[in-house]
């Protein structure tokens, strides 16, 4: 074997992610450890202080996941981001009490690298992709697909280099969530986010990130919020590029039921920083919402601080 041939080989060892750092492996065709995620996230030591590694190998797993509280320090690694797809259907019609596809509960938790799919049909009610009801989870390299609530993040949540798509508030929750250079699809008329934090933490703050939408879209807003039911509802949009699907008012106060109108909305926190289209352009706000805001080079500064959004949690990055 010549240098350069080993050289190759060794290269190719170095940057294949399926040989080193894992604990288990997943393969549906039986060749792993386990066949299903589920048996391998069962397995796996509860309130473990060491990481855990599951690789899941390519393939179609059509499965709905619990990562129950107990399953801390869990990694859960696809081999290929499009090519490893959990795909199910879950929704509050079929199940109202875990409408979600994936469940995420324990502490310190990271997917990466695969593909989630609520294979949920257009007007098949709320159906998550993905729920975290969990500190320091850590969501990378993923594709979340679904229509309506496709991300439910309550809890601590750091989503980088993320593909996101849906139609109706299909980003929400009550966490507090750092999006770093995720692109967000809508394929139909709605809204992007609803944030229901409380009055003392952050809610969705996105950087860096991409907002594309479907050509037949009509009327799409960045967030909505019913400001008498959650007065403090705080989403910030820092230097993120965004299609002509988003209206000029650009952000939505919603009435209360039999309300006649919103209420007034002093303590909402929407905010923008340099907002440009999709070629890079900066976008006319004149006409956005009033109770919205154009903040400044040191407040969003303050905003692409990672662990000053997060509460002093510096999550790994890559």
């Amino acid at each position: 074997m010549t240098p350069l041939v080993r050289f190759a080989l060794l290269a190719a060892l170095l940057s294949a992610p399926d040989l080193f750092g894992k604990d288990w492996v997943v393969a549906a065709d039986g060749s792993g450890d386990f066949k299903s995620i589920q048996a391998a996230v069962d397995a796996v030591p509860n309130g473990s202080a060491s990481r855990t590694t599951i690789l899941v190998r390519k393939g179609t797993y059509a499965e709905l996941v619990v990562v129950a509280r107990e399953k801390k320090n869990l990694t859960l690694r696809g081999e290929d981001r499009q090519g490893t797809v959990i795909a199910a259907t879950n929704n509050a019609a079929l199940n109202p009490r875990r409408r979600e596809m994936f469940s995420a509960e324990a502490d310190d938790f990271i997917l990466e690298n695969l593909t989630l799919h609520n294979t949920t049909p257009k007007g098949g009610t709320q159906a998550e992709a993905i729920r975290v009801h969990a500190d320091r989870v850590v969501l990378r390299h993923c594709d979340f697909r679904s229509f309506q609530d496709t991300l439910r993040l309550d809890g601590r949540v750091y989503v980088r280099d993320c593909y996101v798509e849906g139609d109706v508030d299909y980003v929400w929750g009550g966490g507090t969530v750092y999006f770093d250079r995720c692109t967000f699809h809508s394929v139909y008329n709605g809204y992007l986010v609803q944030s229901r934090n409380g009055a003392d933490t952050p809610g969705y703050v996105f950087v860096d990130c991409r907002l594309t939408g479907a050509s037949n879209i009509e009327r799409y807003v960045l967030a909505r919020i019913e400001p008498i039911r959650f007065p403090h509802s705080h989403v910030a949009f820092i230097d993120c590029a965004m299609g002509s699907h988003i209206l000029p008012v650009g952000w939505q106060l919603d009435k209360a039921p039999g309300a006649s109108a919103p209420g007034p909305a002093p303590q909402i926190r929407f905010l923008e920083y340099h907002s440009v289209d999709l070629a890079g352009k900066p976008l006319d706000v004149g006409g956005r919402l009033p109770a919205s805001r154009q903040i400044g080079a040191d407040e969003a500064a303050d905003l692409r601080n990672v662990g000053k959004v997060l509460g002093g949690w510096a999550p790994p990055r890559d």
